[in-house]
């Protein structure tokens, strides 16, 4: 089945875009332990029963099935880098009917739900964007990791949202080519801004590039749970698929990505002169110690599977 860019960007423009780990209000990754009380009610859900992330414990296997992951035809071109307040990201830019296919996955549902029907959100998930959290949200075994990826997609009604995420370790002694391209990306906007005071690194991004995005997930094991949003307003509405195997960088590829985002400063207000100036404060809202994620919440007798692949 194909899904076109018209529908993403149609999704995007929906309000459910919103949930994409963007935020309603003002936070910051300092005081997390207020979300609960700040974020609820008619401002938020943060202090509901199936809140995101959680903690992770090494479990067998409950399912066996494999999610069909399709990568589309798209390129990274059609895709817009940028630096915001949680860190780096990567979106579909608008307007491309008709130019490509979003790459889309489906969960095994008839597999891991004694009845379908109630499967809210269907079963097809279509890739709206990618985003990075400085220090892992999610903890497997009680282990934070240095970062954590998540690939967020929207049904087809937008109603309901699926992320398939997985964590990342800086361990690798060589690159890793796929990463690379998307670093280069996001140093390219850093490096465009003139008012940028950060280091810079010289890139030179390949045009047109096809990547397949489910690289590493396709063939994994995936713990799957019913969770929400990890940013306020934290909406109950995500089906959580996380890759039980990290992704491996190098400790350059983390360094020059965590310099982007605890350092990266837009442009603030001109001088007398008419110059640009830096803002005063990194665009990212990053606590003191550099993290952009927010602590495991209580499962509150939410069941976790781990849904492993036949391969």
């Amino acid at each position: 089945m194909k899904f076109s860019a018209a529908v993403t960007s149609t999704l995007v423009s929906c309000s459910l875009l919103a949930f994409a780990d963007a935020a309603t209000g003002v936070y910051d990754y300092d005081h997390v332990d207020t979300w609960n009380a700040e974020f609820a009610g008619e401002n938020g859900n943060c202090d509901g029963r199936k809140q995101s992330p959680i903690a992770f414990e090494t479990m067998d296997c409950t399912h066996y099935a494999n999610y069909e992951m399709n990568p589309g035809d798209c390129t990274l071109d059609n895709m817009e880098f940028v630096i915001n307040d949680n860190g780096v990201q990567m979106n579909w830019k608008p307007d491309l009917i008709g130019v490509c296919s979003q790459p889309f996955f489906k969960i095994p549902v008839d597999v891991i739900s004694a009845d379908p029907q109630n499967f809210k959100g269907g079963d097809t998930y279509i890739h709206a964007q990618t985003h990075i959290h400085l220090s892992s949200e999610h903890t497997i075994d009680g282990k934070y990791f240095a970062a954590e990826l998540h690939m967020v997609h929207l049904n087809a009604d937008s109603s309901r949202a699926s992320v398939l995420g997985t964590m990342i370790r800086p361990v690798l002694p060589y690159d890793n080519p796929t990463f690379e391209h998307f670093l280069k990306r996001w140093a390219d906007v850093r490096n465009a801004d003139e008012c940028d005071c950060t280091e810079h690194f010289s890139f030179d991004p390949e045009p047109n590039l096809k990547l397949d995005v489910y690289e590493n997930m396709a063939g994994k094991d995936f713990y799957h749970y019913d969770g929400g949003l990890t940013t306020p307003g934290c909406d109950e509405i995500v089906w959580w698929n996380f890759n039980t195997e990290p992704w491996k960088i190098s400790v350059r590829q983390f360094n020059i990505m965590a310099d982007i985002i605890l350092k990266y400063k837009p442009r603030g207000e001109p001088d007398v002169n008419g110059l640009a100036q830096c803002a005063d404060k990194p665009q990212t809202n990053a606590s003191r110690g550099g993290s952009t994620s927010r602590p495991p919440q209580p499962l509150n007798g939410r069941k976790v599977l781990k849904v492993c692949s036949f391969s």
